[in-house]
């Protein structure tokens, strides 16, 4: 049995492998001795590849093989990825299940797994997928229903990381064990925001000019984000602003779906998802050359003087809140 999981979902990963030790070792799985983990990543493993062929090879005190989890198996050296890829073109009989966070469908171990074993490609929700994957996940995994307003604070809060998602949600339920449900209280007093928030996140608020979601979407990252400033903001709401300009100008002659592509921009993202005729239409195009304008002049004023965070936060905010 040869498994190879690719992908960062590692709460869904961790899931397959609790099956597959289950399924390897039946009613040794508690086993200790029946099984052996690997890190790639191990600084004192001179080989990782010969380790996992010796622990492959290797036969448990209560069971006829040992079961091999590799983690971080995309960390291996060029020399091991190369070596095991060699070994396992023979299909060795062994209990062998390699965790990747990524591996290019067209390298070498790749399409041996493909021929060997079985790839298990586990991708990381996206964003915006965030608070449906909570939503469908938490309950069932928990045995508890949550507050939807409660998953979305978790996704704002916590990022894609599906992983800590659950440590968090598991953390909150060991302070309130007797609580019928997740609720919003209980994650908003419990767990604190750990996401880096990328300044394009904004752009939608901005662009459907939400002053409320605009407002408290610029506090979150002038304040909760270490690495991103007021002029990344500037640059991004700058670029946006510069799109939906062109897209006014080009769409009636040429149609929405002619105008995005014209953009080269994905017509699903940005006129579906991201509303650009109706983001268009609340702006208007006097309007929002003068925000171009004032986002060229913020530009040069953050960078060439001296301006407090609460002071550059007021005036991005006067660009929708007027």
């Amino acid at each position: 049995m040869i498994v190879a999981l690719i992908g960062k979902d590692q709460f869904s990963k961790d899931k397959h492998i609790d099956r597959f030790l289950s399924e390897a070792l039946g009613d040794n799985v508690n086993d200790p001795f029946a099984k052996q983990v690997v890190y790639a990543t191990d600084i004192n493993v001179p080989s990782v590849a010969n380790l996992i062929m010796e622990s492959c090879g290797t036969v448990s005190m209560f069971a006829p093989e040992q079961a091999v989890v590799v983690r971080k198996a995309n960390e291996m050296k060029a020399d091991d990825t190369k070596a095991l890829a060699s070994w396992l073109k023979n299909a060795p009989d062994c209990k062998l299940l390699l965790d990747f966070d990524e591996l290019k469908a067209t390298s070498e171990l790749y399409k041996v797994l493909q021929k060997v074993g079985t790839v298990a490609k586990y991708e990381e929700p996206r964003q915006y997928k965030m608070q449906e994957w909570i939503s469908a996940t938490i309950p069932k995994f928990f045995g508890k229903p949550i507050e939807p307003a409660a998953s979305q604070y978790l996704a704002d809060a916590l990022g894609t990381d599906t992983k800590l998602v659950c440590e968090e949600v598991e953390k909150a339920l060991i302070y309130a064990p007797d609580s019928q449900n997740i609720s919003y209280d209980l994650v908003k007093t419990m767990i604190t925001p750990r996401r880096e928030i990328p300044p394009y996140e904004i752009l939608n608020f901005f662009g459907m000019r939400d002053s409320v979601g605009y407002v408290r979407k610029l506090h979150e990252i002038l304040y909760g984000n270490k690495n991103t400033d007021a002029i990344a903001i500037v640059n991004a709401l700058y670029s946006h602003a510069v799109d939906l300009l062109n897209f006014m100008m080009l769409s009636p002659k040429m149609g929405a779906e002619e105008a995005a592509k014209a953009l080269g921009k994905n017509y699903f993202l940005f006129c579906k998802q991201g509303n650009a005729p109706e983001c268009c239409r609340r702006w208007g195009k006097p309007l929002l050359c003068r925000v171009i304008r004032r986002l060229a002049d913020l530009n040069y004023e953050f960078k060439s003087s001296s301006w407090t965070v609460t002071s550059q936060e007021l005036a991005l905010a006067a660009l929708v809140v007027r």
